[in-house]
């Protein structure tokens, strides 16, 4: 998942009512989308009210209602964190909770009643996460059981290599930074400007401007540009040759590795 922290934490957008986990919603009917996600198979929703999964043209809530504000996926597990839902016995914030049903269900992994995650990246062992209500960025390289306050730059984006979790990518100030060593240090690398996100994932490096994605198979070759151009993106993932992308005009996606999009109606 990735999503600009300059958004806020949410794109607002108009609400037709909440929906059961049998009904099915457009975007347009849902309140406060966070992020995106896609594990290569289906394409997901973060909100206000919970997970969503595309099925058809439209969305359908799965599992409990709760408030995902930081969402991903790693290995076949969902990591999301955020606030508890009406039916829901658990402190705020939840910290990081788990599912492994792709969200039917999620159980306690950490930090409950403490911490706050807006952005969140899981890869084995790493957790790299924007601790919201501490305004610091953290990291763990033992499963979430320690942590550390990583003294990151400015950034507005971040992901963590799915094969490598001490290597993180960061946008600060519209460039590409590099760290090799779980956050301790980050070098400049080569890439477009102006940048907003950046999506590290399974067979390369997704980034983007308000209007651009851009791809790298590997970071040592530069990137390409997308064709597709994109009315202020706000969040975006990619994960096999799914790719789905949230601007202000809705959800596009693509199943053809980036090569066509389609926005949903």
């Amino acid at each position: 998942m990735l999503r600009p922290l300059v958004a806020s934490g949410a794109v607002l957008l108009l609400l037709a009512g909440c929906a059961s986990s049998n009904d099915q919603m457009s975007v347009d009917q849902m309140e406060h989308v966070h992020s995106v996600a896609t594990d290569g198979e289906f394409f997901y929703l973060a909100s206000h009210h919970g997970l969503y999964k595309m099925k058809g043209d439209s969305w359908s809530q799965v599992g409990e209602e709760f408030d995902i504000m930081g969402l991903d996926i790693s290995d076949g597990v969902f990591y999301a964190s955020g606030h508890p839902g009406p039916t829901q016995d658990w402190p705020d914030p939840v910290g990081i909770i788990a599912s492994e049903d792709k969200g039917e269900t999620w159980t306690p992994r950490t930090l409950m009643g403490e911490v706050d995650f807006h952005l969140l990246e899981v890869s084995g062992d790493y957790f790299v996460g924007v601790a919201a209500n501490y305004g610091v960025v953290v990291g763990s390289s033992d499963g979430a059981k320690s942590w550390l306050t990583l003294e990151t730059p400015s950034l507005d984006s971040l992901s963590v290599n799915p094969k490598n979790g001490s290597e993180i990518l960061i946008i600060s100030e519209g460039k590409l930074l590099l760290s090799s060593d779980a956050g301790l240090s980050f070098d400049s690398i080569e890439a477009p400007d102006n940048l907003l996100l950046v999506d590290w994932f399974e067979s390369g490096i997704y980034v983007s401007t308000d209007r651009g994605l851009f791809f790298s198979s590997d970071l040592t070759k530069g990137f390409s540009s997308n064709p597709e151009i994109f009315n202020k993106i706000q969040a975006a993932s990619a994960q096999g040759k799914n790719v789905i992308v949230l601007d202000e005009d809705g959800v596009h996606i693509s199943q053809d590795a980036g090569e066509s999009f389609r926005l949903l109606p």
